[in-house]
């Protein structure tokens, strides 16, 4: 069976929404689906100007503008966003040549509605069935800053909400998502499966390196929503009771800021970025992982993918009680909570983690979870079961 997956971000980009979509594609590929991959013009390649590359065995069309568009977390002018909203002309076009070409059984569309529209008339046309999979509510960081973006956070909302409904199915990775998006009158009743993030056991390399004190570390995208601002404090408001670092790997819009909060603390240090194939040498340097996000309607709503990568390589995981983190965390068993926002809860959770004795225990726990319920074969089996459900009508 082959899948057109269209992309709007992918690998050579190291985000979380790209580590997923890797994922998808290398289980789909394992289990015998063959997947195909076009991606938006927002992202590149790995070579410099070409419009074709197989990546591990997988067929990847490209249709990148220029640099000025590539896929960022900055900010863009309107402009600019006007500019690429034309894009998606030209991106239909080439999303339809070649799930022509290739013959596929199914359109797989990934988030967001630039990719969502190119499929659906491709789909129409081709009459092949489509998939929507919806990852975050993206939309809501429009949602308060001003007036203007307030129009913006409406109109993309309706945008998004007409295309899922003219989906012939959607896919969304957590309940509270799929919670929300039900609340939706146009999509109250449309069918929505849940596909969690999960873990490429494959990509694992262990290591047991024993250390004289515990090592904490963030590993991600340095984002205001992940509440680094907040770490930071805490480790400074520490420095004079403990003796334990802080490593932070990652890149990000607010890495000047967090770097400012962070000097005359030597126990804080900046490790850059790490790419996805040596994530692992991130991981033996530390034995604590701690996501402190801030609450609010997107972390509520999106649960994240490094918390569960943290668990296979059998990390001890804190983080805050946001919606997106209890949907993974079981506090006690496979992690630790703590209230979010809170300087004073990440600062107690930082000294009781320093003298606890046994963390074996739940980061044993973590591990079977993953084992059991976030591993990506068994979600490419769910993937290809509903595939053939779909073109099976």
């Amino acid at each position: 069976m082959k899948v057109l997956h269209i992309l709007y971000q992918s690998l050579p980009n190291t985000s979380g929404s790209s580590i997923r979509s890797r994922d998808i594609l290398h289980s789909q590929l394992k289990i015998g689906l063959k997947p195909i991959v076009i991606t938006s013009p927002f992202q590149n390649s790995f070579s410099n100007n070409i419009d074709f590359e197989k990546i591990d065995g997988i067929s990847y069309y490209r249709t990148f503008s220029n640099s000025k568009e590539k896929v960022s977390e900055n900010k863009s002018s309107l402009l600019l966003q006007i500019k690429k909203l034309f894009r998606i002309v030209d991106f239909t076009i080439q999303v339809y040549r070649v799930a022509k070409k290739e013959e596929v059984d199914i359109i797989h569309a990934h988030a967001m509605f630039f990719c969502a529209i190119a499929g659906k008339i491709s789909s129409l046309l081709l009459q092949k069935p489509i998939i929507y999979e919806v990852r975050s509510l993206w939309e809501e960081r429009y949602k308060k800053n001003s007036f203007a973006n307030f129009l913006i956070f409406t109109l993309i909302t309706l945008i998004e909400t007409f295309c899922m409904f003219f989906a012939n199915h959607i896919v969304v990775i957590n309940k509270n998502l799929k919670n929300e998006l039900q609340r939706r009158f146009l999509i109250k009743n449309k069918e929505i499966t849940i596909i969690g993030n999960a873990v490429d056991l494959s990509r694992v390399i262990y290591s047991n390196l024993e250390r004289d004190k515990i090592i904490f570390a963030y590993i991600g995208t340095l984002s205001p929503i992940e509440g680094l601002d907040l770490l930071i404090t805490a480790f400074n408001n520490l420095k004079d009771k403990i003796e334990n670092k802080l490593l932070i790997f990652g890149d990000g819009i607010i890495i000047k800021d967090l770097k400012n909060m962070a000097k005359g603390n030597s126990s804080i240090e900046f490790k850059g970025k790490v790419s996805s194939h040596e994530i692992y040498k991130a991981y033996e340097q530390v034995d604590v992982i701690i996501n402190p996000r801030k609450k609010s309607y997107l972390t509520n709503s999106v649960t994240p993918l490094k918390t569960l990568e943290a668990m296979a390589y059998k990390k001890l995981v804190l983080a805050s009680d946001v919606g997106g983190m209890k949907e993974l965390i079981d506090n006690g068993k496979n992690g630790i909570l703590f209230k979010s926002d809170s300087i004073d809860e990440i600062e107690k959770i930082i000294l009781n983690t320093i003298k606890k004795q046994d963390i074996n225990k739940t980061i044993e726990n973590a591990y079977r979870f993953i084992l059991e319920h976030r591993n990506w074969i068994k979600n490419a089996k769910n993937y290809n079961s509903l595939y053939e459900k779909l073109i099976n009508g």
